[in-house]
């Protein structure tokens, strides 16, 4: 798949255009109607595409190669409730190859104080086919997009892979998806602040049993003496 896709990119005089569109629909995640495409990546949004045919020939030969998905759906018309229409989405393929690197095509620069903006490298596709060409097919897929994820973060912020870990794993904890067992505090640990606390009320129980008390432990002289 991917010497077919090299072929195709190949053959296309400005790489611009077909990067921004698969850029586009990796941003988007899931399946996006194609008028929508259209208007955002046509000349109404600012986009590449001026042509709507040149859109949907690039989209037809994604979907041959395998880099898209297409899904034809039945929906309501807008105008008319009772007229149904059939409409087009595509979603980039999370099977392909491409789909860990397509942000590789984009380089982060800094516009303003913690403000960072991104444009598409020089020859976008080409970069894109040898950083897919490097992988090997044994890699797990979210493990080779982690990897990515890590030497784009090193870039922008100038920091080493241990640094790199770290942030990750910090935002992880602010969104919830991990719990920093050395932080969490016993309040966000319920069950455990429990048992902590019936463990040192059965202590507490177990030593007053065992202790002596000050009366006791003078009269026992006096015991030993009587008998």
């Amino acid at each position: 798949m991917l010497d077919e896709f090299a072929r195709y990119t190949a053959l296309q005089r400005d790489q611009m255009p077909l990067a921004m569109l698969l850029v586009y629909l990796k941003r988007k995640g899931g399946f996006v109607q194609l008028n929508q495409i259209w208007r955002e990546l046509g000349p109404t949004g600012g986009g590449p595409f001026w042509n709507q045919t040149t859109l949907i020939n690039k989209l037809d030969k994604l979907e041959r190669l395998g880099v898209v998905v297409m899904e034809k759906r039945i929906l309501p018309s807008p105008r008319a409730e009772a007229k149904k229409k059939t409409n087009t989405f595509y979603r980039l393929s999370p099977a392909t190859p491409l789909y860990p690197y397509v942000y590789g095509m984009l380089k982060i620069y800094k516009e303003e104080q913690d403000r960072y903006s991104s444009q598409l490298v020089d020859k976008p596709l080409d970069h894109l086919c040898r950083l897919a060409g490097r992988s090997s097919a044994s890699d797990p897929l979210i493990g080779r997009e982690l990897e990515v994820a890590k030497e784009l973060i090193s870039e922008v912020f100038s920091v080493g892979g241990d640094e790199v870990r770290m942030m990750i794993k910090e935002r992880m904890v602010r969104k919830g998806m991990i719990r920093d067992r050395k932080r969490a505090s016993p309040e966000e640990k319920p069950e455990e602040k429990a048992k902590a606390e019936k463990r040192e009320n059965l202590k507490a129980k177990v030593g007053k049993a065992k202790r002596p008390t000050r009366r006791k432990r003078k009269e026992a002289p006096g015991q030993k003496e009587s008998e």
